[in-house]
C-alpha cells in the first residue's frame, strides 16, 4: 500500500522556485511540466518503495535523485513528506546544512 504524500512548506517554495526559474530561463513552461512530471513519477514510486533513497548521515533523512535535483523526505508507516528539493550543483555547505537542519 502506497504512504500518502505531504509537502513540507520549504519543500513548495523549493519547487516553485525551481519551476520558475526554468520557465524564466528558457521563456516557456515545456521543460518546467517534464520536470515536475518526472518529480511526480519519482514522488509515486517513492510512496511505494520509499526505502530506495539514499539514507543522509542524518539517518531519518532519505534523498533520492531527480535530474540534477536532491529530493529530500522523510518517512513512516503513513506518510511521506518531502523536506526540500535542493539542485545538486549548489554550494555543498548549503546541501549539508539542509541535511542538518531536518534533524
Amino acid at each position: 500500500m502506497a504512504l500518502k504524500l505531504e509537502w513540507t512548506e520549504r519543500a513548495i517554495e523549493h519547487i516553485v522556485e525551481i519551476l520558475e526559474y526554468w520557465e524564466e530561463r528558457n521563456g516557456s513552461k515545456t521543460y518546467s511540466i517534464k520536470l515536475y512530471s518526472w518529480m511526480e513519477t519519482t514522488l509515486a514510486m517513492l510512496t511505494k518503495h520509499p526505502e530506495s533513497g539514499r539514507i543522509t548521515d542524518n539517518k531519518r533523512l532519505f534523498k533520492k535523485i531527480v535530474k540534477d535535483y536532491f529530493i529530500y523526505y522523510t518517512f513512516d508507516t503513513e506518510i511521506l513528506t518531502v523536506i526540500g528539493i535542493i539542485d545538486m550543483r549548489r554550494d555543498p555547505d548549503f546541501i549539508q546544512k539542509i541535511e542538518n537542519e531536518s534533524k
